[in-house]
């Protein structure tokens, strides 16, 4: 999921840091536990951390409990498939010896096609143009 797309809980208005300091790109621990530290004690910090973590992880319990029954449902809708599945493989492997002999026909009527380009030619060169016949003089 997109960092930009996630909501994370808002938590209390009194915690010692910015929640959406987590979400940037360029997030690093070393500096957000320096940057806090200017600000509380190490043990406020923990405190305010841990009280977010159990937040974050309420919500992301409620997010699951909310689409548990689509995942059950999709799991249920998958029953049956690999039997559908199966019931596929005999005509899509006809299709493909079709679609192979297709292919084979298609080159044989190419070659035929060439063949009598060819002779076509050699007809024209044998047979001489009627502008070049003598007619026989009357």
């Amino acid at each position: 999921m997109e960092r930009s797309r996630m909501n994370l809980p808002k938590g209390p208005d009194m915690l010692c840091f910015d929640k959406d300091e987590f979400m940037k790109e360029d997030f690093d621990v070393d500096h957000f536990v320096s940057d806090c530290r200017k600000r509380v004690q190490l043990e406020e910090l923990r405190g305010d951390l841990e009280l977010y973590y159990k937040l974050l992880k309420i919500a992301m319990v409620k997010l699951i409990n909310k689409d548990y029954a689509d995942f059950v449902n999709l799991s249920t809708n998958l029953v049956g498939m690999d039997k559908a599945l199966n019931q596929l493989s005999v005509p899509l492997g006809q299709l493909q010896e079709v679609l192979s002999l297709r292919s084979s026909v298609s080159e044989g009527i190419r070659a035929v096609d060439e063949r009598m380009c060819k002779q076509e030619d050699i007809r024209k060169k044998k047979v001489p143009s009627s502008r070049f016949l003598m007619l026989p003089a009357s």
